[in-house]
């Protein structure tokens, strides 16, 4: 698995870089890039974790991207749970199929993002990589 993905901040939002070599590759990357926003590097293992499904069907890659991370966001603003881990059991150009395992969140996050958004954000595949950059409002 290639793990990549950078962090980027400017004015008033931040952000990540990220890539893949499948669509899968590049959902975990930006679930694990956004996590690291969040909470930092260090996180706990995901096992014992409780599972949740998720399940998504839209238009591109570009809404896969912005409804998962918004659910990750959900769990941890609104349900006060962190998504540890990101199991994908398939995902394709326009979908996506995931268990998030979540635990509660015992620490709170190191910024707020306020939303996932679409500013300038498309994916792009190149050279057997699929890349795309992810703008968040904070």
């Amino acid at each position: 698995m290639m793990r990549s993905y950078e962090t980027f901040s400017t004015t008033a939002d931040a952000g990540i870089r990220i890539r893949g070599r499948d669509f899968a590759e590049l959902y975990g990357n930006a679930f694990r890039g956004m996590n690291v926003l969040l909470f930092g590097a260090n996180l706990r293992s995901a096992s014992g974790c409780a599972a949740l499904p998720f399940h998504y069907r839209g238009d591109g890659p570009e809404s896969v991207l912005v409804n998962f991370l918004s659910e990750v966001l959900f769990q941890v603003y609104q349900k006060g749970r962190r998504v540890a881990a990101a199991e994908i059991e398939n995902a394709d150009r326009r979908s996506l199929d995931a268990k998030l395992r979540l635990s509660p969140c015992r620490r709170t996050p190191r910024i707020e993002i306020k939303s996932v958004t679409y500013h300038n954000l498309r994916v792009i595949e190149g050279k057997g990589v699929l890349r795309a950059a992810i703008v968040f409002d904070v």
